[in-house]
């Protein structure tokens, strides 16, 4: 009876569901224009479509692969083939959509592109105005901010005398979660080549934004520098082809987004013509998963970061938080300028890298933008160069503007924070080998060359070295600090709330099973692995909660709240609270990681 009764005190619990997450995928649709984005609701919200072909090729296996068979909302952002040309070849597809939005019959081209689109959407087809908002559901909107020079304030700009018309009034949307916000333009213009500048105006309008999908394919016609100085993105995805002919990204855009003073990631869907320098070929589709107040961007080659918007920027940077792991300072497939890389490691969780500056023994300054987060053991690599076929076969998540930073044959890489020293290692020659990076052995070890050695694994085109993953010869002991773990963020008080956080490093994505329990002296065994807690009616009662077992989300942490009943029978009653994550192999439940077993006393 004593264990029933206590077991009724969880008839109180309610959780907190995990995060839900918006969805947008970068698609890679060559020299073209394609952009998905998926509501936590499921609600689907398609801009632009490729060009002719790549609607067949591209976008209908990605959506088929997503089970989405309907589109709730398309839109064209003007009526150039590579934007608009695959969306008959989706309707034919048999995919739909709902409502597809579009600046309407002004100034209509005679192309085919445009007459098989106006044909197969004819019957969906709406005019959107600016200032409109399209609510995706979940918390998501999606506000068109211009259309045909119509600004979302009233304002009205004349395009009419655009060298470039049909670009000038291209539809621009704001999308927002939370405090996350992203921009999406199609070709819109910024005043370069004669074309209309309607990027300054709007811009103020607008606002900060955290991502931004460059306008025109990173043309000089788009992204001015007051229309950058507005929205201070901190991760660019630019839309273009392999080999393009308009010799896209073009510089000069680059060297706006990424400065010295601010050092962004920027993403190219290819490598474009390789002309330019400051930016990463991600050689695929981009995809985005946000909660709203951080967000993690992957790629199909497993390139990966996780940042925190803007308004989510709490920091406190101490000395060994970071390490530098691994350089390059001596590439043997490549030229110095293009294959030089520098790996910096976490040494705990939840490590944020907003305004930490990597300087050398001269004037080589840099200073990272976002508040990108790393937990313990995870990697970000800054290069020269992050074109993957001239920079010795590797993708960093940053690389720093042309000729602005060198790993000298003696030098020395400091990192900084607020005047701090963070990290610092002064190399010579004897560091690393020709083609050879140097890779730290202990990460929580000294900076010195006694804890360093010569990487041996081939990556890329054929140097050693393992830029963006474990060392060689790591051999750091972490102990418990990187394992799962439960806080009491207040403890059970009767008829108060009971609150804990689950904490999930290194483990977004997994599943993962939680529960309270009247004791753990024994526990029991799953598998082989032995979960601290004992399988009582408490247990059995809370494994099945809601909030009790999920995908564990962006931020990595779960928190579940319980109101403890106000009975004099709980007074100096011990609970137990425990989770895992685990993964399912072959149908069987493998135990990735067990938290220790929380006793809290019921006061």
């Amino acid at each position: 009876m004593r264990v029933f009764f206590l077991a009724s005190l969880f008839l109180g619990w309610f959780a907190i569901p995990s995060s839900n997450e918006l969805e947008i995928y970068f698609i890679n649709t060559g020299q073209s224009d394609s952009t998905l984005l998926i509501s936590p609701t499921g609600e689907t919200f398609l801009f632009d479509c490729g060009s002719n072909g790549e609607g067949a090729g591209v976008v209908v296996p990605l959506l088929n692969s997503l089970n989405i068979n309907q589109l709730d909302y398309s839109s064209a952002s003007h009526y150039h083939a590579d934007h608009l040309g695959g969306f008959d070849e989706i309707w034919d597809a048999g995919i739909a959509s709902t409502i597809c939005y579009d600046r309407g019959n002004i100034n209509e081209p005679t192309t085919a592109s445009y007459s098989d689109y106006k044909s197969r959407y004819n019957s969906v087809r709406q005019t959107i105005q600016p200032g409109q908002i399209v609510n995706l559901g979940g918390g998501v909107t999606v506000k068109c901010m211009v259309v045909d020079g119509r600004l979302s304030n009233g304002t009205v700009i004349d395009i009419s005398g655009s060298s470039q018309l049909e670009n000038s009034a291209s539809i621009g949307f704001l999308v927002e979660y939370g405090d996350f916000q992203m921009w999406m333009g199609g070709d819109l213009t910024g005043g370069g080549n004669g074309t209309t500048n309607v990027e300054s105006t709007l811009g103020p309008l607008v606002g900060d934004v955290d991502v931004y999908q460059a306008n025109h394919h990173g043309s000089r016609t788009s992204s001015n520098s007051d229309w950058i100085a507005n929205l201070k993105p901190e991760f660019t995805v630019i839309p273009c082809g392999t080999n393009n002919p308009y010799g896209y990204p073009k510089q000069e855009v680059i060297n706006r987004i990424n400065t010295t003073n601010k050092l962004n990631p920027i993403w190219s869907l290819t490598e474009g013509t390789g002309s330019a320098n400051g930016y990463t070929s991600a050689n695929g589709t981009i995809h985005i998963k946000t909660d709203g107040s951080r967000y993690i961007v992957t790629t199909e080659s497993d390139l990966s970061f996780t940042s925190l918007v803007d308004e989510q920027n709490s920091q406190t940077l101490a000395p060994q938080d970071l390490v530098i792991a691994e350089f390059q300072h001596n590439p043997a497939v490549c030229s110095d300028s293009y294959g030089e890389w520098v790996e910096i490691t976490s040494t705990q969780n939840n490590v944020n890298l907003k305004n930490l500056r990597i300087r050398d023994a001269g004037t080589d300054s840099l200073v990272i933008g976002p508040a990108l987060i790393l937990d313990q053991g995870e990697e970000v690599v800054l290069a020269a160069d992050g074109v993957f076929s001239r920079n010795g076969g590797h993708f960093p998540e940053l690389v720093w503007p042309a000729n602005s930073f060198n790993l000298n044959a003696s030098d020395t890489i400091w990192l900084e924070y607020s005047n701090m020293t963070i990290d610092r290692i002064d190399y010579n020659t004897n560091w690393g080998g020709n083609g050879t990076s140097a890779e730290r052995i202990d990460l929580l070890g000294p900076s010195a060359i006694t804890n360093f050695t010569l990487a041996v694994t081939p990556f890329g085109f054929g140097d050693f070295g393992t830029p963006g993953a474990d060392n060689d010869a790591d051999n750091t002991n972490w102990g418990n600090s990187g394992d799962l773990s439960i806080q009491a963020l207040n403890p059970p008080v009767r008829g108060q709330i009971l609150s804990m956080n689950w904490d999930a490093p290194r483990e977004y994505n997994q599943r993962y099973q939680g529960f309270i329990s009247l004791g753990n002296n024994i526990g029991y065994s799953l598998n082989g692995t032995n979960i601290p807690a004992n399988q009582d009616q408490a247990y059995y009662f809370t494994y099945l909660r809601p909030g009790f077992n999920g995908v564990v989300p962006l931020a990595e942490n779960m928190t579940v709240n319980i109101r403890v009943p106000n009975r004099a029978s709980l007074y100096r009653r011990w609970i137990y609270a425990c989770f895992y994550t685990f993964e399912i192999i072959n149908n069987n439940i493998n135990v990735r990681k067990v938290s220790p077993s929380l006793p809290m006393l019921i006061n």
